[in-house]
């Protein structure tokens, strides 16, 4: 499976919504009640990479996890592509230059993007 990383700011975005007074859980993996097995796995390697809180949800048909919320981690990455306007042109800037997408790139980039974004008011 290759990142998506429009899937990944879905899922951030998604998770932030919990109410964790109400303990609201989400579940990604093989078990969850939705259709979007991309979607799953994001939440997933989300869970994995330390961006989402959460609980072992695994089982026999693979990996799985209830989620609770967003770490610092995942709160900062949200916020970096949050904004549609900035997402975009992080997307727009790392294709034009022909940069592979990873974390680092993407807050570098939401770095540039923004400052652009706000100089060109």
């Amino acid at each position: 499976m290759k990142r998506n990383w429009d899937m990944i700011r879905e899922v951030l975005i998604e998770v932030e919504t919990l109410d964790s007074a109400q303990f609201e859980t989400i579940q990604y993996g093989p078990a969850s009640e939705g259709e979007e097995p991309e979607k799953d796995m994001h939440g997933v390697l989300l869970w994995k990479a330390g961006f989402v809180e959460g609980a072992d949800a695994s089982c026999m048909d693979g990996d799985a996890v209830l989620a609770q919320g967003l770490t610092w981690a995942g709160h900062d990455l949200l916020e970096t592509i949050r904004s549609k306007a900035v997402w975009e042109r992080i997307k727009t800037t790392a294709h034009d230059k022909g940069i592979e997408l990873t974390f680092d790139a993407v807050k570098a980039l939401g770095k540039i993007a923004l400052t652009s974004i706000i100089g060109a008011t």
